[in-house]
């Protein structure tokens, strides 16, 4: 039995690490969540220690971020690549894993890609150890494109190297820049970094649990890196909005487009960016009032609710389509008595989320050309036009993404300045909008400056501090 009932039983042969990286990978294929939503709960059922839990993390996340490439060199040594069952494909690709970016040992790849065939499928195990033996034997001539043309092969050989899509890869050189691009290349297997967001009433209750996961604090007030977060989901921290779990860059752009008066947050889904921006604004005991929009009702009431857990304040939520955001607002605008216009209009944009592929492996296996040349370009400049209509006078307008590709940045920046809803903003650096906050955060302000470029956008970049890649530009109505 496998899946989210995975009876696969511990063998004396078998790493623990390995049979819960398997869970994991079955239980995400079968559930259509992701891995890493699975991997905590995975660990802990098993009761794995650190160490075997942060490599059955690593090997699921892993697998799930290479898994094309995987499934390339697999299939290129299987007489018939359809007659794997699915079970059995997830447990080679494991071993396919170790061996092309972990560099294990093959007689130990063999040995436990062999016990994990067996428990998938009867007679698996002879399969598993001819299937391995040849993705040994091959490796460096696959990861070097051998079997590619002359042609393509130093594009498909950096692609298989990095664990990406050599379309993806293509476009990403493309906006970057080759060295810019190798850098970001080279630390996209290594996991990234964790950092928490504290909720600033309740930052005595997670003093214990920040240190036993070893927390370092950040420039930014509330912001520290841990090591894990296992005594923070064991004490609940998260589940009672004493913190939450966010990438240091993106924290950087909730933290700067936080000021005083109201905020139109669209695209808020869950609330990250909604909890730390009412926590600043607690911070820096600023008077704001807070609109949070989402396309899906779920994800406005895990937001609601969270925010009442936290005590920061109140919100209100509205779920649609924000390119008719006058249909989205209207109870809002209704309660109001007119039309409302808002001091911060931020744009949460929905994006390629390429700045964030190694927490998310899954991003680039399920993205097309299509998506990020076409499709996200031209819904984030449709929302961004229309977020314009809502910006008050002296207002701010904000555009983010988790995306380090120019057509979803630069290139719809260009755009929404050539139209007629931009005419009225110029762009300002988002490093002024925190320089008034204080001397508490002037380190922060230096960490948001040292990824702006001369116009001021904000573009971060995984290989640049080791945290994700980030896009934010802000715009004044003038």
């Amino acid at each position: 039995m496998t899946g989210h009932g995975v009876a696969l039983s511990k063998t004396a042969k078998l790493s623990p690490g390995r049979l819960v990286a398997l869970r994991i990978l079955i239980a995400a294929r079968e559930s259509g969540r992701y891995a890493r939503e699975l991997a905590a709960d995975a660990c802990a059922s098993a009761s794995l220690d650190t160490r075997d839990a942060a490599f059955a993390r690593r090997l699921a996340l892993g697998v799930t971020g290479c898994s094309g490439c995987l499934d390339d060199a697999l299939n290129s040594v299987l007489d018939d690549p359809r007659s794997l069952t699915a079970d059995v494909r997830d447990a080679l690709r494991i071993g396919a894993y170790e061996l092309l970016y972990l560099g294990t040992s093959p007689q130990v790849v063999v040995s436990q890609g062999v016990e994990l065939a067996r428990m998938c499928a009867h007679g698996a195990a002879g399969l598993a150890n001819a299937v391995l033996r040849r993705v040994a034997e091959g490796a460096n001539a696959f990861l070097a494109a051998k079997d590619a043309s002359e042609q393509h092969r130093a594009m498909v050989s950096c692609a298989r190297r990095a664990g990406l899509p050599t379309w993806l890869v293509r476009r990403i050189v493309d906006s970057l820049g080759e060295e810019r691009a190798q850098a970001m290349f080279a630390c996209q297997l290594e996991p990234a970094p964790i950092a928490v967001q504290v909720n600033p009433l309740r930052s005595e209750a997670v003093e214990d649990a920040l240190a036993a996961d070893g927390a370092r604090s950040l420039e930014l007030p509330g912001a520290y890196t841990v090591d894990r977060v296992s005594e923070l989901v064991r004490s609940n921290a998260f589940a009672h909005a004493d913190a939450v779990a966010s990438d240091y860059h993106a924290q950087l752009i909730a933290a700067a487009v936080t000021r005083e008066g109201s905020c139109l947050e669209i695209g808020a889904g869950r609330g990250t960016k909604t909890f730390m921006m009412l926590a600043h604004a607690e911070r820096r005991n600023l008077d704001h009032e807070h609109v949070a929009l989402d396309l899906y009702e779920g994800k406005c009431q895990a937001n609601a609710q969270r925010i009442e857990c936290s005590g920061l304040g109140e919100i209100f939520t509205a779920a649609g389509d924000a390119t008719d955001l006058d249909a989205c607002l209207a109870a809002y605008d209704e309660q109001l008595g007119r039309t409302a216009l808002f001091d911060t209009v931020f744009v949460d944009a929905p994006c390629s989320g390429t700045g964030t592929m190694r927490r998310h492996g899954e991003i680039p296996w399920r993205l097309t050309p299509q998506e990020c040349d076409r499709d996200l370009p031209e819904l984030q400049l449709e929302l961004l036009r229309e977020a314009a209509r809502r910006v008050g006078a002296g207002g701010q307008l904000i555009y983010a993404t988790c995306s380090v590709l120019r057509a979803e940045n630069s290139q719809v920046v260009t755009q929404f300045l050539g139209s007629s809803e931009g005419e009225g903003f110029a762009p300002m650096p988002l490093s002024d909008a925190l320089a008034a906050a204080g001397p508490a955060y002037s380190g922060a302000v230096e960490d948001i400056a040292a990824h702006e470029i001369p116009i001021g956008t904000f573009q971060s970049y995984p290989h640049q501090g080791g945290f994700d890649g980030h896009f934010c530009a802000r715009f004044i109505r003038v």
